[in-house]
């Protein structure tokens, strides 16, 4: 949460200007097919194409294994998979897909150059992997310290969850199985809508998600936290936090109920273009939205201003937020000017 919130952060402006709406890219057809191994209902999708980006320029020069976020998302499930097959980041993972459910379960696909031979030494002298077979006769490891079970799908393919029956369901997927999130109109709809679709993109239509996402968002950016009770005004005994904190559940309450879906996507060159999209019940919601965005704006600009540590204003004043009918784009580049100001602002700190 507090990475989509301190993106969300950098990713605020008011300029605005007479722009074309970003035009999406076409869903790969492997990418397509893939998406029945995951679960039909998620509460987000993610995709992540790293061969493709490490044959970017972008990526050679500033993204390692240590620096990508997403090893932090999946630090333990990389892991896993590093040290049974010897794929990683850097060599040998070229797609990730994951998907997440209300109640934990998840489903992973990942595909990459994979050694088996590994995977069998290594579970032989390692008392945390186990293997059974199905009544199929496939091969199904366990990592007893993380919960994660997960099976060859081919040479070039391993499905995992943490949920034994999802593995039952992905096995019985074939090349022409319409399961999955091919079943959901709505999730695979926002998926053929994101702008960027060959490096990374994560998009959720739950309202419930969505509402997390820009509680974490406002209280970041408002400088609130929850355990403050001691901010009042001295003159007429308002206590100025709950105010505040009032005015963001109002504002958040006001706000989610507005989304169909919210997006992210990225594509990697000389320089990394990234996509906040939000698509809205309406056109009057996007234009609630969009006015919501500015005013966070201004919060971030003040704090920026205020904290001689804080070096983000030109991050901001280089965004840029557009309105299209129901939809609001949010857009910025990161290149080797200012991806130092990316890695040392400190959006979520107070003005001193």
């Amino acid at each position: 949460m507090k990475f989509i919130a301190a993106i969300l952060i950098f990713s605020v402006t008011v300029l605005s200007g007479c722009n074309f709406k970003p035009e999406s890219e076409s869903l790969p057809l492997s990418v397509k097919s893939t998406l029945s191994l995951l679960q039909d209902d998620p509460q987000f999708v993610m995709y992540m194409n790293f061969k493709n980006m490490r044959r970017s320029s972008f990526w050679q020069r500033n993204i390692s294994d240590s620096l990508l976020n997403a090893e932090k998302t999946f630090g333990s499930l990389l892991n896993t998979f590093k040290i049974a097959t010897g794929a990683s980041l850097s060599e040998g993972i070229d797609e990730l897909y994951y998907s997440n459910s209300w109640f934990g379960e998840n489903a992973i696909v990942m595909k990459g150059i994979l050694d088996k031979n590994k995977l069998s030494e290594f579970i032989s002298g390692d008392s945390l992997f186990s293997v059974a077979k199905n009544i199929n006769g496939i091969p199904v490891y366990f990592k007893s310290d993380n919960g994660l079970y997960f099976y060859f799908k081919d040479n070039n393919t391993i499905c995992a969850s943490n949920y034994l029956k999802q593995i039952d369901a992905m096995m019985k997927v074939t090349d022409s199985s319409k399961s999955g999130i091919l079943q959901n109109e709505k999730v695979l709809n926002a998926i053929n809508n994101t702008v960027y679709k060959e490096d990374i993109w994560m998009i959720s239509t739950e309202k419930v998600f969505i509402r997390g996402i820009f509680q974490n968002f406002l209280q970041s950016s408002s400088g609130i936290e929850s355990d403050h009770t001691d901010s009042s005004d001295s003159q007429n005994g308002l206590n100025i936090t709950d105010s505040a904190a009032l005015l963001e559940k109002l504002t958040i309450e006001n706000l989610y109920k507005r989304f169909n879906s919210i997006s992210f996507s990225s594509k990697m060159s000389d320089e990394l273009d990234l996509v906040i999209q939000c698509e809205c019940i309406n056109d009057e919601s996007s234009k609630y939205l969009r006015s919501i965005l500015n005013g966070v704006i201004t919060v971030a600009k003040l704090k920026s201003s205020g904290n001689k540590k804080n070096s983000s204003m030109k991050i901001l004043d280089g965004l840029k937020l557009n309105r299209y009918d129901n939809s609001v784009y949010i857009e910025m580049k990161v290149n080797d000017s200012n991806i130092n100001e990316l890695r040392n602002a400190n959006l979520m700190s107070e003005p001193e």
